[in-house]
């Protein structure tokens, strides 16, 4: 059983994100992405933290778009 809470290195959380070690590194520089740095050197991170980060923005889909187009036209005619 995996724990929810489990810590992982920062190659390991850039190959869970499909991102360049690199990449993360500009992310965590740029203070994008949360980390933990318990000693001042090597970097950890939250597999659910790191999940949460990605759902954080979500693009909706073209057939949410049309219903919101739609329920925006009727509520204008409304007016």
């Amino acid at each position: 059983m995996e724990q929810t809470n489990q810590l992982i290195s920062t190659a390991e959380a850039a190959k869970f994100l499909g991102i360049k070690v690199s990449y993360l590194h500009k992310l965590m520089m740029r203070r994008v992405i949360p980390y933990y740095k318990p000693n001042g050197k090597l970097c950890f991170f939250d597999k659910a933290e790191l999940e949460a980060w990605m759902k954080n923005v979500r693009v909706a889909s073209q057939a949410e778009l049309d219903q919101q187009a739609q329920k925006y036209i009727i509520n204008r005619s409304k007016r």
